[in-house]
């Protein structure tokens, strides 16, 4: 009596139903792996926008003149820089002004000669976006004027916070306006 062994038809069948469930499953985890790869793909590049935006507003502030006006009326403040000298666009010395437009909450930038807000059309001006879906834009100055605190928070974000010390302040003019000697 010879006995062939061997898999039956059912054994065959249940195999490949196992199979393709552990199939399924790898392909829905790479599904999600590859969801959550790219969500935090997106989370990483508006972080990094943020940040490049932050450290230009600190270069804007720490390379004033010091004649900085902070307007406080809106729900946002906007910091108007009259002279600094971090210019994104060669400029020598630069008015630089950062506000959140009412559009989708949304920083701006806004660098150029001298121009007044609102802009009128003989003024040139480069504006960049910062940053979208802003929550919070608050700037404060210190008593002496030498310190500026930021507070910037992004929607979905933790809040940014910084702190510009020892700003250069304007040094005030003679009243008399003639040089002053030191002869003794």
């Amino acid at each position: 009596m010879s006995s062939k062994k061997g898999f039956t038809i059912i054994e065959v069948l249940i195999s490949i139903t196992l199979l393709s469930f552990v199939l399924m499953a790898l392909y829905n985890s790479s599904k999600i792996l590859r969801n959550s790869n790219l969500h935090l793909f997106e989370y990483l590049q508006t972080s990094t926008n943020s940040l490049k935006g932050s450290k230009t507003l600190f270069m804007d502030i720490l390379q004033s003149d010091g004649n900085i006006t902070i307007n406080t009326d809106e729900k946002f403040h906007r910091l108007t820089l009259e002279n600094t000298k971090n210019s994104l666009y060669g400029e020598a010395q630069a008015k630089v002004v950062w506000l959140v437009y009412k559009d989708g909450n949304t920083l701006l930038r806004i660098e150029g000669g001298e121009y007044n807000i609102p802009l009128k059309n003989e003024e040139h001006v480069n504006i960049d976006v910062i940053a979208k879906d802003v929550e919070l834009f608050k700037i404060y100055k210190s008593k002496t004027k030498t310190k500026i605190l930021v507070m910037l928070k992004l929607k979905r974000q933790e809040p940014q916070l910084f702190m510009s010390q020892n700003i250069q302040t304007i040094p005030l003019k003679n009243k008399t306006n003639k040089p002053k000697t030191n002869i003794k």
